[in-house]
Parts: structure tokens; sequence; C-alpha cells
């Protein structure tokens, strides 16, 4: 489902527009705001309680954060800002976006980065790949150093595939 149309004089990657990030209104965390029991769900989908950035099990969700695979500020500079306060709140809640990290990670490491600044210690390709889904789906832009990191991710999963596993 497209949200909107890529401007046709836009350089595109992978069907993302690549620009710069603007933040063409202010970034209010309110408008990306998103129900504490949306956790639940995010368990659901993942068949536990644990973070893909880490591997990592955890024995209670209290050990947990909710996170942004795109973070909602770098989805704001990307485009969410020139939507409604509606569709920021959809994009906060978009289960396709959310996974569960350890405060550590989340807080501290990943924060509001994009794969430029921060990738995770494990499933980088996963990563890759759920970035570039998300950003599709709410027509967001990529720019130049976050294509470029996200190719090379990309480039290594594929050598990782043609190599096969190791005898």
């Amino acid at each position: 489902m497209a949200l909107f149309a890529l401007p046709s004089t836009a350089e595109t990657w992978r069907g993302l527009a690549v620009e710069n990030e603007s933040r063409c209104s202010v970034y209010e965390a309110a408008d990306y705001s998103y129900p504490a029991s949306i956790e639940r769900e995010i368990v659901e989908q993942q068949g536990g309680v644990w973070s893909p950035y880490t591997r990592r099990r955890f024995a209670s969700i209290r050990e947990t954060d909710i996170e942004h695979i795109v973070p909602r500020s770098e989805a704001h500079d990307s485009g969410l800002c020139a939507r409604s306060k509606d569709a920021r709140r959809g994009f906060a809640r978009d289960l396709l976006n959310l996974t569960l990290a350890s405060p550590e990670v989340n807080r501290r490491q990943k924060r509001a980065f994009d794969p430029a600044d921060w990738l995770p210690d494990e499933n980088r390709c996963w990563y890759a790949r759920r970035w570039i889904q998300v950003k599709r789906k709410w027509q967001l832009s990529v720019d130049h150093a976050e294509r470029d990191a996200l190719e090379a991710i990309l480039g290594e999963c594929r050598m990782a595939r043609l190599q096969g596993p190791e005898r």
C-alpha cells in the first residue's frame, strides 16, 4: 500500500527517494505516541521476549524497551514532517517498525541513529531489509550516507549467501 507517490525528479535507490534529511516542521515526540500495550503485540509477532539486535532473550518485557527500527525522529526528517499527526501516530504504532531491545541498546547505543551511524551486533541483514521495508511502506527518503551503509550491508548478505555454509 503506497501512501504517497515519489516525485519523478528524485534520485531513487531500491524504490526510495535519495535526498538530504529535512526537518520541515518541529519534531514533537507526542505526535508519535503509541500505547505501552503494543509491547504484547510485538512479543506475539516475534514469538517471545527477545531482541533481534543482540539475539538476547529476556525473562520479562519489563527488561526491554519498545524500539522503533526506523526511529521516529529519523522518519520525521525523512518525510513524515510534512504529514498529518494521524500519519505520524500510525507510523509510531506500525508493527513492521517495532521490535524489542535492551534499554542499554535502545537508549545508549542505537538512539535515533540510522544505519550510517549504528548497526546491530546481530542480524544486520534482517535489520537492513526491515529498514528498507519500513521506509518504502511509509514513502520515506534515505540520505546518501544511509543508502551507502545499507548497500554495503546488503552486499555482505549476498556474499554470505554465495559462500554458503562453512565445511
